[in-house]
Parts: structure tokens; sequence; C-alpha cells
């Protein structure tokens, strides 16, 4: 696995490297050649017998109860699951060591660059105060205080839940999106951009990266991560202002920003914690200003079968909102929050890394695409 190389990167010895080497390997095996399995599976005997059954087309949800009551799938959905825990479990005996020794070298390391803003009175949304991902602790929990654990824990378990195929600083998916932006929209040269739900900034600094001279901003509502997320980025020297924000509801002023920008975030809330997002986005908007989530692919965009694979997710990952919100109708909460339909685009885009490094899409997140639905304001 390739890791970052800034000072405060939680180190591994021997043992543990080996350990968290065998975690990665096996999520690409169950990715890339056990999961193909599964859908030939399906395809060869399950799929006629299950619409003989139901008298009709199975839908995803459906597809996947059915799926899991096979041995090979369940035997698939034991193996990521432990594996998942297995991750955490080591990343933490490799960090819970040098917790302190992390938090001393990140505030070292903060304020060289950009700017830090916390918010003591922030109140984690309900919806967040649950172990997501199955990470223990869930990404907020502090032992003490400046303690950045949960953001060391999400930059060492990241580059091994998406299989290394994201790039060593594990940027591709912003760097993908920025890059086509700038290639499709030429005339498009945003001064202000916000990254909503940012974690550790590793998607936010790209955007600084293909748009030098704007002012980029990354919001979270996790103390740690957001700490983490500003030391980071002053080490790989990009000047970037991180702020502790809900994004339901945030402190910048009517619009402040040309484009708001996520990843993953939106599978994260709920329905109501959604529409308030994209109200936001919309108060925060300058006029002609663009927003693009980039999230999982709409059910609708995909076959049943693919988008029955999010059970595990689902009901194995923490992830509870992630069935709901892929059956939304997008287009119906951008129009209620006032982006105009026309406006409304949605794309699939191939990772760059991924692209030049010709990584097998079935080791990737998405299948080796970035999708978004996005819209941007009225002028």
């Amino acid at each position: 696995m390739l890791y970052p190389k800034y000072d405060f990167f939680p180190q591994a010895r021997h043992d543990e490297q080996s350990r968290e080497n065998f975690c990665a390997t096996l999520a690409i095996k169950l990715a890339k050649d056990l999961r193909p399995n599964l859908k030939t599976l399906y395809h060869h005997k399950i799929q006629d017998k299950l619409k003989t059954k139901l008298g009709k087309d199975p839908s995803p949800i459906e597809i996947a109860k059915e799926m899991k009551q096979q041995v090979e799938s369940r035997i698939w959905y034991r193996l990521r699951t432990d594996n998942q825990d297995r991750m955490y479990s080591i990343s933490n005996d490799i960090i819970e060591k040098q917790s302190r020794q992390i938090s001393e070298i990140t505030k070292k390391n903060s304020g060289s660059l950009g700017s830090l803003k916390l918010n003591p009175e922030m109140s984690i949304p309900y919806y967040q105060r649950i172990a997501v991902h199955r990470k223990p602790g869930g990404y907020n929990h502090e032992k003490f205080s400046g303690d950045v654990s949960s953001g060391a824990q999400y930059d060492r378990t990241i580059s091994v839940h998406n299989m290394g195929s994201q790039g060593i600083n594990n940027d591709d998916p912003g760097k993908s999106i920025a890059t086509w932006i700038k290639k499709n929209y030429p005339e498009f040269k945003p001064k202000k951009i916000l990254d909503m739900g940012c974690t550790i900034g590793n998607n936010t600094l790209p955007y600084k990266e293909i748009f030098p001279n704007a002012t980029v901003y990354g919001i979270d509502i996790s103390e740690p991560c957001i700490r983490y997320a500003h030391a980071r980025a002053c080490s790989l020297n990009y000047d970037i202002n991180f702020y502790q924000e809900n994004a339901e509801e945030t402190s910048f002023k009517n619009e402040s920003f040309n484009l708001i920008v996520s990843r993953i975030l939106l599978h994260e809330t709920t329905t109501k914690a959604l529409k308030r997002i994209i109200s936001e986005c919309h108060r925060l908007l300058k006029p002609g200003g663009m927003m693009i989530h980039c999230d999982a692919p709409q059910f609708e965009t995909l076959t049943n079968y693919e988008a029955s694979l999010r059970y595990w997710d689902a009901t194995c990952n923490n992830e509870p909102f992630m069935l709901k919100i892929y059956n939304l109708s997008l287009n119906k909460i951008y129009s209620d929050a006032n982006f105009p339909e026309e406006n409304f685009f949605q794309h699939f885009i191939p990772g760059i890394y991924i692209k030049e490094n010709k990584i097998d899409k079935n080791a990737t997140p998405g299948f080796s695409q970035n999708y978004f639905i996005s819209g941007s304001k009225k002028n």
C-alpha cells in the first residue's frame, strides 16, 4: 500500500503493517475476484426463479435479501464485515500508542497556511452519533483535549478501504471532478469554493490545486477531523480554511461562494437533513454559482442487481440512510430548493488515477467512476 509522507501520519511497525496489508489484499480479493462471481450466480441460478416466485422483476432489496440466503453470498458478507472490523482494530492499535505525539505534531503543523475555526458549541446531529462505517466511536470521538486520532485513523484506513485506488493522498475524486469542471466550463473561474463534509480534506485540496486563485473552505462537524485536515493541508503546502460547521446551517453569509462541492456526504444524513443542506447550498451560492455533490449513483442509473450491492453498506456498515437516498428524486429536492430544473445535470466521471494506473474497476469504489447529480443557481 502507498501512504502519505507528512510527519504526523501514523507510522506502523513491521508486523502491524503486515496485518494491515492482509486487510488490503483481502479487500481486493473480495471485490475483484469473489463479488463478480456472485453476479454470475445470480444471473444463472437465482434471477429466473426469483422472478417466477414474485411474479415480477425483483427490486434491489428483494434481490439482496434473496442473495443473502445463498451460502456463497453469506460467506462474502461475513468475510467483508470481519475485514472491516479487523482494519479498524489494527489501525487503532497503531494509532493509540502514538496519539498524543500525533496531536502535538499536528498542532505544530497548523497555522502556517489557511485558517482553522472550531465551534465548541457544536451539537453533533443524531445521525452522526453512531459508529459510521463500523468505526468504533465514530469520527467525532476524542479521548483527550486536542486528540486527532479519529482524523488520523480515517487517513490511515481510507487507503485500505479504497484498496489503494485513489492515489497516495486519496484525492482522486476531488482531482477528477475539479479537472472535469475546468475542462467543461473553461469560463467558470470560481473565486470562493466550499467543500461540505470534508473530513480530513483529502478531496478538498485538489480544488485549490486546479483553481489556485480561489479561496477554498472545507467544513465538517468533527473537530478531530477538521484539526487534522488543517495540519495535513499545511504540511502539503495548501492554503485552505477549515471550519467546524454543520452543512445543514452554516455561519457563512448569503451568496458567499461560486462553487460548492461534497464527496460522499449526502448518504450520511437523513431526508430532512438532505433537504436542509440543498437549501443551504442555494442560500450560499452566488447567482450563476454551481453545486456538485459526488456520491454513489442513484438507483435509477443502475440495474437492480447493481443497486442491490448497496445492501451490505446499509445493513452491515452502519449506513442506514443509504438505501433511502438512492431511491429519492434528487431533482425534486433540488427544485424545491429553487434550483431551476434546466440547470440540473448528472455525470459519471472516470477517475484520473484509476485510468492512468489501469486499476481493475471491480477493485475500486463506484466501479472506477465518480457520479454526481448537481445544478447551478439562476443568474
